[in-house]
């Protein structure tokens, strides 16, 4: 008979350190979410949504700003693709700074878990 469990459990499995260092090192070196959706938690996959949004928008941003400086330059002020690339970014870094909250939580939870736990001699 398949046991059921709540949300609260899930969010609440904890991860020892070594597995908080490689979530760690996933969300800040490969991609924004992907280590906090490895330690169980699904807002990684916002964070991993919102980071690849961004990815987009900045490249479709640059790429439109380079086609335009090629074409002769720009006319007056910065085109609005430079903005849209801005926002990419802006995007990216924060789905960045949230996987290192995240990453730096779980650290916190290994603590917990670790000062909990018996030592064995």
């Amino acid at each position: 008979m398949p046991t059921n469990t709540s949300s609260r459990e899930q969010r609440d499995k904890s991860v020892d350190k070594p597995t908080a260092w490689a979530c760690t090192l996933a969300n800040l070196l490969a991609a924004p979410g992907l280590g906090s959706i490895a330690a169980g938690r699904k807002i990684g996959y916002v964070q991993m949504t919102l980071a690849v949004i961004g990815l987009i928008l900045s490249a479709v941003g640059v790429v439109l700003v380079w086609r335009e400086w090629s074409r002769g330059g720009f006319s007056e002020g910065l085109p609005t693709a430079f903005w849209i690339a801005v926002l990419g970014v802006a995007l990216f870094m924060m789905a960045w700074f949230w996987a290192l909250f995240t990453s730096l939580r779980l650290h916190g939870e290994t603590k917990h878990s670790d000062a909990a736990r018996p030592r064995d001699n």
